[in-house]
């Protein structure tokens, strides 16, 4: 076996070792300005607004072109459905925040989008899309869903089967 020795020159001392600090202290910052733009840039451009059809006109100057939804009672007759070819079809309605006093009316507009079924009068919309300059609110593909109105109806307390009081929850 050969005969080593460890010598020293006396140059570590000329040269400190590099700060390890500095280096943790750069990355620590770099990996929080990455977390700070991913959490800004997750929340100014892909947040979605929900607004009824009188807050939408309140604030329709800054929500044109916006991605939003907006929720409404659909006005019946105002439901046009064309099939313009085999491929494009053209749903339009009215929806309105009290049926009973449709001051504001907002006009929706569903390309190629099938009729459905429980698209009626009074029906319960939330649509999501976008506004255009226009005064039309187009929806997104799929972004149309209604609730229909009379699979919901108040349950008449005294015509409940178990006899229970719907007010006080005890049984006759």
């Amino acid at each position: 076996m050969a005969d080593t020795t460890w010598t020293t020159t006396g140059e570590e001392a000329l040269f400190p070792a590099k700060n390890n600090r500095l280096k943790f202290a750069v990355g620590g910052v770099l990996l929080l300005a990455a977390i700070v733009y991913l959490i800004v840039n997750a929340m100014s451009g892909n947040t979605q607004l929900y607004k009824t059809v009188g807050e939408f006109y309140a604030e329709q100057d800054r929500l044109i072109g916006r991605d939003l939804r907006v929720a409404g009672f659909v006005v019946g007759d105002s439901i046009e459905y064309v099939q313009i070819d085999a491929t494009t079809s053209r749903l339009e309605f009215d929806i309105v925040d009290d049926i009973n006093n449709p001051t504001q009316r907002l006009h929706v507009v569903a390309m190629n989008e099938p009729k459905p079924d429980l698209l009626q009068h009074e029906a319960q919309a939330l649509v999501e899309g976008s506004a255009n300059e226009n005064g039309e609110f187009i929806s997104n593909p799929g972004g149309l869903l209604l609730k229909c109105p009379t699979r919901y109806e108040e349950l008449d307390p005294a015509g409940h089967p178990d006899g229970v009081d719907m007010q006080t929850g005890s049984s006759n």
